[in-house]
């Protein structure tokens, strides 16, 4: 796949004056540019990391934890990504680490915001700024530091954890997909549990709940499972940290892991829930849910039972077909639908 607001950003890394700074968030396609020994990378995806780590790159997997950077930039690259408040924080990081002639370069689509966001760092940090329009639509944003400045631009203090509401008691940050709210489909996936668990015939003792998120269906479920161990994945460390938080408030047995899919983690589970993403970056990528698919039919036991609950446009059972022996539609609703999974085959 062709991005050419990260070609024209890797271009742009390529003849950036060092120490450079990344952020890289999950806006990452091949192919990379080649590394350079003065480039730190920070990221909150496990995905992304991998790939910039494989290509030589130095890379802080992190919540972009720009404390551990071994130094100061003097350029900052960035292709903003989808949360506001994400973007503004980065930009406020940027500009109070770079020094007087530093340089933040900054790409993205109209639609994207680039240019707002290229206006307002201007205005905020007194800092000098050229936008260019490149091929199709593409823009990078030139932004140079003149002064230090103790404004910000708004990131609704995106560093702390927050509640999101009092019953189940959830906390949560921008950042994580959907941190303001409930998923819709988490929510169908929910109210399916009761005949679900009715018809399980084995004991439940260890429950994986996979791209966890900020781990709703896990504490709405657990009601379900009292005694069950849980294991929760996801990709991105953001997301980590607001599950295990919420872990914790909830008194779970839980492992929460940061881990792309289902990738190093060992089964065998007994329940398997899943909402898997459908997103990566700005693009659909319907490939994701076939890759949860693969993960869940590897952890689940022979007579293990897996909830999966995707929008009614991705064709889970064409995808499930070669993986369980049973695929059942158990509820639409909204868009969504929720798919029943038993019997993996071997």
């Amino acid at each position: 796949m062709s991005d050419e607001v990260l070609n024209s950003l890797y271009r742009a890394l390529a003849e950036a004056d060092g120490p450079v700074w990344w952020f890289a968030d999950e806006q990452v396609v091949a192919p990379l540019p080649r590394a350079r020994e003065d480039v730190q990378v920070f990221c909150n995806r496990v995905d992304t990391a991998e790939a910039l780590r494989t290509a030589g790159f130095v890379v802080h997997l992190g919540d972009f934890a720009v404390e551990q950077a071994s130094l100061k930039p003097q350029t900052v690259v960035y292709r903003v990504s989808k949360e506001r408040p994400l973007v503004n924080m980065l930009i406020n990081a940027a500009m109070t680490a770079l020094p007087i002639g530093g340089r933040l370069l900054l790409s993205g689509y109209k639609n994207d915001g680039l240019k707002g966001y290229a206006d307002k760092t201007a205005k905020t940090f007194a800092a000098e700024r050229v936008v260019r329009k490149g091929d199709s639509g593409a823009y990078l944003a030139e932004i140079t530091k003149r002064a230090d400045s103790a404004a910000r631009l708004p990131d609704k203090d995106y560093r702390q954890l927050r509640p999101i509401c009092e019953e189940p008691l959830l906390y949560s940050k921008p950042g994580i997909y959907g941190w303001e709210k409930i998923d819709r489909g988490s929510r169908l996936l929910i109210s399916q549990l009761p005949d679900f668990v009715e018809g399980l015939t084995t004991p439940v003792h260890r429950i994986a709940d996979l791209g966890c998120g900020y781990g709703y269906l896990s504490v709405a479920a657990n009601e379900y499972f009292p005694n069950a161990q849980w294991l929760l994945t996801d990709n991105n460390a953001t997301a980590l940290l607001a599950c295990e938080k919420n872990m914790a408030a909830h008194g779970m047995v839980a492992e929460c892991v940061l881990t792309d899919c289902a990738d190093g983690v060992s089964g065998p589970v007994d329940v398997l829930l899943c909402n898997p993403p459908f997103h990566q970056g700005f693009a659909i990528e319907g490939g994701l849910t076939e890759r949860f698919l693969q993960g869940a039919a590897r952890l689940l036991t022979p007579t293990g039972q897996a909830l999966f609950v995707v929008n009614q446009f991705i064709p889970l059972p064409r995808y499930a077909e070669a993986l369980f022996g049973q695929c059942k539609l158990l509820c639409e609703q909204d868009g969504f639908r929720v798919y029943g999974l038993s019997a993996p085959q071997v």
